[in-house]
């Protein structure tokens, strides 16, 4: 379901199989990512590569994880943010809650 890999205070997250970040999904990750952010001074670079579509809880989740970041003093980046994914940020006036932590590219290019 997830791949996480560590690189110092840096975490790289991807999804595998996974297309909705929706309620059953947001449950379990949310526990997993929350710990990797209480770290101060952590970077998690969420890869949204392949999701589709992000329900209310999914949405819940990211405003959490993102809350928890600036707490502990750790950083979050939604990379590869698909273009239905961004108009459902549009949608629910979102964009802006998290536009310090979005990045267009891919994970390389954020990471360097």
């Amino acid at each position: 379901m997830l791949k996480i890999e560590r690189e110092n205070n840096r975490f790289i997250v991807s999804f595998f199989e996974i297309n909705r970040l929706n309620t059953t999904i947001s449950k379990i990750i949310e526990k997993q990512l929350v710990q990797l952010l209480n770290e101060n001074g952590a970077e998690l670079l969420l890869d949204l590569k392949g999701i589709k579509f992000i329900d209310t809880s999914g949405f819940n989740t990211l405003h959490k994880l993102h809350e928890i970041s600036n707490k502990y003093n750790s950083r979050l980046f939604l990379t590869n943010v698909s273009l239905e994914v961004k108009e459902l940020f549009r949608l629910l006036e979102l964009e802006d809650a998290f536009s310090e932590c979005m990045y267009p590219g891919k994970v390389a290019e954020v990471v360097k």
